[in-house]
C-alpha cells in the first residue's frame, strides 16, 4: 500500500463491489476456519467468504482470492524462528495495544487487520509482549565463572514463556488462506 491509499473496504469481482469486513476480528476467525481439519473444502471457502464478505456473494474461491490479494505484503520477510504465537501471547498483545496506543482490543474488533498488524509490529519496548518475545529470542551466554544465576534466570524465563502452540501470526493466517487457495487452484 501507498502512504495515500485506504485501507481496503472493498473488492470488485466480476463487475460486482463486495462489501468486506476486513476487521481483525474476521481475519482470525477466518483463519481458524482455514485451520479447522473437520470442515471440507467447500465449507471452509463458504464460512471464510461469509465472515468477510457483509452482504449476498457468491461461494467462489477466486472471491476469497481476490480478498487475499488486497491483505498479501509482498515485501521479503526474513525466514527464521517464530517468537510469538496469537493465541498463546493473546493476553500481552491486549495489555501491550492498552499501554502503547489506549486501544482496548476486547472492547474494539472492529480494527481494520492492516491497521492491527502495523500497530503490532510497531508495539514499543517496555511493553509485556515485546519483554517476552526479548526473552525467547535470546540467546543463552556461555557458561562463566561469573553468569551462573543469569544464566539460570533466562534459561527459567524462556521455560516459562515457550511458545506452546504453533506460532501462529498474522503471516501465517494469511499463509493459511494462500495455502487452501493454491490446492484449489491444482485441482482446478
Amino acid at each position: 500500500m501507498r502512504p495515500y491509499d485506504d485501507l481496503p473496504a472493498s473488492v470488485d469481482y466480476k463487475g460486482q463491489t463486495y462489501e468486506l469486513d476486513l476487521s481483525y476480528a474476521a481475519f482470525f476467525a477466518v483463519a481458524d476456519i482455514l485451520d479447522d481439519d473437520r470442515l471440507m473444502y467447500h465449507q471452509k471457502i463458504g464460512t471464510a467468504l461469509d465472515i468477510f464478505v457483509t452482504g449476498e456473494h457468491p461461494d467462489d474461491p477466486e472471491l476469497l482470492n481476490e480478498i487475499y490479494k488486497l491483505l498479501k505484503d509482498d515485501r521479503p520477510r526474513a525466514d527464521g524462528p517464530k517468537y510469538m504465537d496469537i493465541d498463546q501471547d493473546w493476553p500481552y498483545i491486549c495489555a501491550g495495544f492498552q499501554q502503547a496506543y489506549g486501544i482496548d482490543l476486547y472492547a474494539d474488533k472492529t480494527i481494520h487487520i492492516l491497521r492491527w498488524q502495523a500497530l503490532l509490529q510497531s508495539l514499543p519496548k517496555g511493553t509485556k509482549l515485546m519483554d517476552i518475545i526479548g526473552i525467547r529470542a535470546a540467546e543463552i551466554p556461555a557458561p562463566t565463572k561469573d553468569n551462573g544465576k543469569q544464566i539460570a534466570e533466562l534459561t527459567r524465563l524462556k521455560a516459562q514463556y515457550a511458545l506452546r502452540g504453533t506460532g501462529k501470526d498474522f503471516q501465517t493466517g494469511l499463509g493459511g488462506l494462500f495455502d487452501l487457495l493454491m490446492a484449489n487452484a491444482k485441482r482446478a
